[in-house]
């Protein structure tokens, strides 16, 4: 089940991506702010407590490498994990790839501790909070292969490439037994990773400090579910 729903995101916001470049009438501006508060109450309320359980402080250093990696990929990426595509940089000069690997290797990294914690809970909350994020990212990385004029099968096969990192991340994470002696290693890791990616999303966005009361909703919803998802 956890790779029919990883793939599942994919193809939902692949779909959505082309309904919503027909329609242009919705902007995904408050899918991704729920999605990056999603993330950061997965964050927060669990993936935090549970690398902590056992008030080590060298986790505190992979979370800042998990940060770290996370600003590296998107010197590569451009930031198309949260919300940027940057056509115009890229079109006439062909396949940009170097946002691709970026992409599909964020994508394969914060995988991993799926299938290396056999924890429940932790699994659950990962998972979901990958799922939840990847379909605005998934829309963008549409709407970038649309602009960029690639054939209908280019589309498809980086489309699906990009859905198969994941799931390939919770395999390598499973096959490899060893990883489950650091699944708090590599939570502390993608915790990292994740705060980069969802307080940029959220904050990056509002560089005029006006209150947007429909955005604010949207986070607290977002929170609010992440909360409840967790709380059980």
């Amino acid at each position: 089940m956890i790779t029919i729903y990883l793939l599942a995101s994919v193809l939902v916001g692949a779909f959505l991506g082309k309904w919503l470049r027909e329609s242009q009438a919705i902007s995904i501006k408050f899918l991704l702010s729920f999605s990056g508060a999603y993330l950061l109450g997965i964050s927060v309320f669990h993936l935090l407590p549970e690398v902590y359980e056992t008030h080590s402080h060298h986790y505190g250093l992979l979370v800042v490498a998990g940060f770290l990696v996370q600003l590296l990929l998107e010197a590569f990426s451009k930031g198309l994990e949260h919300g940027h595509s940057h056509v115009a940089m890229f079109k006439n000069k062909g396949l940009p790839m170097g946002v691709l690997i970026s992409l599909f290797l964020h994508a394969f990294l914060e995988s991993i501790p799926i299938g290396s914690n056999h924890n429940h809970l932790s699994r659950e909350a990962l998972l979901w909070g990958i799922v939840v994020h990847k379909v605005p990212v998934s829309i963008i990385l549409y709407n970038m292969l649309c602009e960029l004029k690639l054939s209908l099968s280019k589309r498809i096969s980086i489309i699906a490439i990009f859905a198969l990192m994941a799931p390939l991340g919770v395999y390598f994470g499973d096959w490899f037994s060893f990883l489950a002696d650091y699944s708090r290693e590599l939570t502390a890791f993608v915790f990292g990773i994740f705060l980069h990616i969802s307080t940029t999303i959220l904050f990056e966005d509002n560089k005029s400090h006006h209150f947007n009361i429909m955005k604010y909703a949207v986070i607290l919803l977002g929170l609010l579910i992440a909360w409840l998802s967790v709380s059980h």
